[in-house]
């Protein structure tokens, strides 16, 4: 038995702290506060100066690619993280259908890791094992229809329902929920009631639905009213996935978007919660500021779709009409040099040509090219960080940062987000509490996704544990040097087991996959 002495400990309700002292047996929370027997106390740790908080859950990342490697988890356990939801914007590792085995063969070769799976449920065999931290994951929308619809256009009954019962064997296979990417090919050919539909299944299984909206720009309200939509027709609750309004001319909307959300709640019509990642820029795909035509006969055909005589126009009156401002656009996969570290506006004066025929070129090279870009109002953020129902998310980046092909670089979220969030609201603008903060990043989540015995700290719960030193938690990531590990942790447990000791990174594979309704059993 384990005994945390002296910690001021944050139960993750929003309730006071209490300095106290702790026991972990095995894998629980055993005693808080209460007299052990000395003879079953193995090790002492003296946590004095230090806060005790529920492990932090970060309920949006990308991929689950990257736990075929080691360390995996490094960059987000020194932010504090112990449990991790991927399979986020409509992209999962699985189930994969017929269509989309080529994409998978070659992410496969791109990247380095084994693709062996066809299933959820073979996909969590595969990593069980290798995890540092617990996981859990959705099901993507778009992974969906890549692998059962031939015409993203126009899908036939057959294949919706061959959708549906794919969700519904990964949902018995222990997926969180649905997740759609409703900006990116080919979920963003998809109508409404597709996706309520499919949102349904999941419900039936006690899932959830998390979407990146339609739209984050000037149509960013209707994009919340659908996903609001969704979520009061398939009677399921909605997460609405790293909330913005982009672009300076939509700058000052999301107060009016959360009132919005606060409403639905309020109403009785249904329950919905937003994640937010404490940065001003985003980072995706280069691809997702062309019009949507181009991708329709697939992310393959693109570059000699790019070739045809009318292309740049095209996206030169794109451009124009969604207000992009490609100065502030910067190209962060390094596949090309003459590309790599410099912004849009840079490129096409270099290359002696206009904004649109850079894009244009450099999609030509790479349909694959990541950006990153400045383009939310600070003021907004804040806003939606300090609503009470907002969660903190990593967003993370969508190939492994410590594959041996990795590619590009990561947006600084990866490495710093929970620090960020923690070193800007709590200790440097004051404007949340300790207790505030550790309830947005650990006991809302874990009600949120229905992870039970997670996010709290009380007798009975899992010994998923942060010891920080308050005077010490620093984001280290920055967007030129992404890959800086957090400062701050001192002690980290997932499980029971310490994963961080003294602020050094210890060996194990202790994580679990977590599922709506059990844990799994391997």
């Amino acid at each position: 038995m384990l005994l945390i002495r002296n910690a001021l400990v944050y139960s993750g309700r929003l309730e006071p702290p209490r300095k106290t002292d702790l026991a972990v047996e095995n894998d629980r929370i055993a005693a808080i506060g209460a007299d052990l027997p000395a003879e079953r106390i193995e090790r002492v740790i003296d946590a004095e100066g230090l806060l005790l908080a529920p492990g932090f859950i970060d309920p949006h990342a990308s991929t689950g690619f990257g736990f075929f490697f080691p360390q995996a988890a490094d960059h987000k356990l020194y932010q504090g993280i112990t449990t991790e939801i991927f399979g986020n914007c409509g992209t999962s590792t699985a189930p994969v259908g017929e269509g989309l085995v080529a994409t998978m063969e070659r992410l496969a070769e791109e990247i380095g890791f084994p693709f062996e799976w066809s299933s959820l449920g073979e996909y969590f065999s595969a990593i069980e094992k290798r995890l540092q931290f617990n996981i859990g994951s959705l099901v993507g929308h778009s992974t969906l229809r890549q692998g059962y619809v031939a015409d993203w256009n126009n899908p036939r009954p057959d294949e919706q329902k061959a959708m549906e019962a794919a969700l519904a064997k990964s949902m018995e296979e222990g997926a969180l929920g649905l997740s759609t990417g409703l900006i990116y090919a080919p979920g963003c050919f998809a109508p409404t009631g597709e996706i309520v539909g499919l949102a349904r299944v999941a419900k039936r299984y006690g899932g959830v639905y998390a979407s990146h909206i339609r739209d984050e720009r000037d149509r960013v309200e209707e994009a919340v009213e659908e996903a609001l939509t969704i979520g009061r027709q398939a009677d399921i609750p909605v997460l609405v996935s790293h909330l913005k309004a982009a672009e300076r001319k939509n700058w000052g909307k999301i107060p009016r978007l959360l009132e919005r959300i606060e409403r639905y709640n309020d109403s009785g019509e249904g329950r919905a919660a937003i994640d937010v990642y404490p940065y001003t820029a985003v980072s995706t795909k280069l691809r997702a500021f062309i019009p949507k035509h181009f991708l329709e006969n697939g992310v393959e055909a693109l570059p000699q779709r790019l070739k045809a005589p009318d292309a740049i126009r095209q996206i030169e009156d794109w451009i124009e009409h969604k207000g992009y401002d490609l100065s502030q656009m910067l190209v962060i996969s390094h596949e090309f040099e003459r590309y790599y570290g410099k912004d849009i506006r840079q490129i096409a004066a270099e290359q002696a040509c206009s904004l649109a025929e850079a894009m244009a070129a450099i999609l030509i090279d790479s349909t694959e090219t990541w950006i990153v870009y400045h383009c939310i109002q600070e003021a907004d953020m804040d806003a939606a960080i300090r609503w009470p129902r907002a969660m903190i998310c990593t967003d993370s980046w969508s190939h492994p940062i410590n594959a041996p092909n990795a590619i590009g670089q990561p947006h600084p979220r990866s490495y710093g987000a929970f620090t960020t969030f923690l070193e800007r609201y709590v200790l440097e603008k004051k404007w949340l509490s300790w207790e505030e903060a550790f309830h947005k990043i650990a006991y809302l989540p874990a009600r949120f996704f229905n992870l039970e015995g997670r996010g709290v700290i009380e007798p009975g719960a899992f010994a998923d544990l942060v010891a920080l030193d308050p005077a010490a938690v620093k984001a280290n990531a920055t967007y030129l040097d992404p890959k800086r590990l957090s400062g701050g942790l001192v002690h980290l447990w997932v499980n029971g087991r310490q994963m961080i000791e003294n602020g050094r990174l210890l060996s194990g594979e202790p994580g679990r996959v977590l599922t709506h309704t059990y844990e799994r059993q391997s």
